[in-house]
């Protein structure tokens, strides 16, 4: 189905569950001494309703998200009946990999088209203190696992001022694993830690490995993917001499990609999601509604998609203080009270691991 403004919606992201078991001060500033527990799932049986309520409208990527999904008591047979939806063209999960030496196996069974791994470091101290876990053994046994399975892994990497661009390419490299840095949103506490992506990455493999080559994505079919345009993602790949790897960049402020974003969003507590950089949300399923039959679900589903991707905006408004949301609030007069506030606030106000970012 295509947007008011043309682009074809084919992807989704789905939120399964919104805990985590890492705290990134980026994504899940939580107390670390807190028990890590969910306040949203998304059970097995509502996923798949949304899944085929997508495919009808052309939806045929999916990726689950969370916070961590590997976390999800169902994760491995939530892949698996995904993938038995016919017009459900690939099925594949964003982790931390803390867990994923222990579900490699079944993911690979259940039919998993990718794994992308989010791993800022390869150093054990820096990676404690952004994770606030000393688990990157872990994290690293996870990755080897899931290559051993025979799962196309990539390595999602965000960026920092003090991310060694240079340490994470050479190792995505020994694991002939391809690797993406991605520009930090300016959601939350990302709004104050974002570096220029290029100038950053780009800089600092143009010294070690020469000049870079763009690839032509949209030409060149991806290696080992199954599907074509660049894995339905906004990266823009690059490759160097003596590397056999690719090195992404995704820029979400100085790469702009909206005119061409493809995918809609499902938050973990059953929300509509058009647009990351914006706060809006819609109902998916109102918990008013009572259905009769599954088929009658569908239909209601179907019609809160058509609506969220009416509603997509041309852009995100991350940092853009021209645009302003209207708050509501009661006071003790019973009265209404309205507060304008400006879209950069409220960013800085969320929090990634509640949204799928």
């Amino acid at each position: 189905m295509r947007d008011r403004f043309g682009r074809e919606i084919d992807y989704m992201r789905i939120s399964v569950i919104d805990s985590c078991n890492l705290n990134c001060y980026y994504c899940n500033p939580q107390d670390n001494n807190k028990k890590c527990q969910a306040i949203n799932t998304l059970s097995v049986k509502k996923v798949l309703c949304i899944v085929r309520a997508a495919i009808r409208l052309g939806i045929t990527h999916f990726r689950l998200t969370g916070g961590e999904p590997l976390l999800h008591p169902q994760i491995d047979e939530m892949v698996s009946q995904i993938k038995k939806i016919p017009g459900a063209r690939s099925v594949s999960l964003t982790t931390n990999a803390v867990l994923l030496a222990q579900h490699a196996k079944q993911l690979k069974e259940a039919g998993i088209d990718g794994i992308n791994v989010s791993l800022d470091t390869i150093d054990a101290s820096e990676y404690e203190h952004i994770t606030k876990k000393p688990l990157l053994d872990k994290v690293e046994h996870g990755i080897d696992a899931a290559i051993e399975c025979g799962i196309r892994v990539k390595i999602n990497a965000v960026l920092t001022p003090q991310t060694d661009v240079v340490a994470l390419t050479r190792y995505a490299s020994k694991k002939g694993t391809d690797i993406r840095f991605i520009e930090m949103m300016p959601v939350g506490e990302g709004h104050t830690n974002g570096v220029e992506p290029y100038e950053k990455v780009i800089g600092a493999l143009l010294e070690v490995y020469g000049s870079p080559c763009h690839i032509d994505t949209e030409n060149r079919e991806e290696i080992n993917s199954g599907y074509n345009n660049a894995d339905n993602g906004p990266a823009e790949y690059y490759s160097f001499h003596g590397l056999d790897i690719r090195v992404g960049l995704i820029q979400a402020i100085h790469g702009k990609f909206c005119d061409t974003c493809n995918r809609i969003r499902v938050t973990a507590d059953g929300r509509l999601m058009p647009c990351l950089g914006s706060s809006v949300t819609m109902d998916l399923v109102p918990d008013s509604c009572e259905f009769t039959d599954d088929l009658e679900k569908d239909f209601v589903i179907v019609q809160a998609l058509k609506a969220a991707i009416k509603a997509k905006p041309g852009c995100h408004n991350f940092n853009d203080n021209a645009v302003t949301y209207t708050k509501t609030t009661e006071t003790k007069t019973v009265e209404t009270k309205t507060t304008e506030l400006k879209a950069a606030e409220v960013n800085a106000a969320r929090n990634m691991s509640r949204i799928g970012g």
